[in-house]
């Protein structure tokens, strides 16, 4: 990520704050998969449990694990998905 990036991209602190303090939020990230900037609609909690997300640094990358509103469940019928450097959550 360069210096550019880092500035245009939100704060970890407001990114916790704002995923743990809404019931549902936006998030806004580029993804290798589709090598494009994507936005996901998310939770911070998985839907009728008490199972959160979370974040950590992983090669100096901010990384949030967050249960994808839209996604279709995998085999084991998860939803979870891992958000590198977000550049905005609402």
């Amino acid at each position: 990520m360069n210096n550019k990036q880092k500035e245009d991209s939100m704060q970890t602190k407001e990114i916790l704050t704002a995923v743990q303090d809404n019931d549902t939020f936006l998030i806004t990230y580029y993804a290798k998969k589709y090598q494009a900037i994507i936005t996901r609609r998310g939770t911070w909690t998985k839907p009728n449990t008490d199972t959160k997300g979370k974040h950590f640094v992983s090669k100096g990358n901010d990384v949030f694990v967050y249960w994808d509103l839209d996604a279709e469940p995998n085999e084991n019928g998860n939803q979870w998905r891992m958000a590198t450097n977000p550049t905005s959550v609402k």
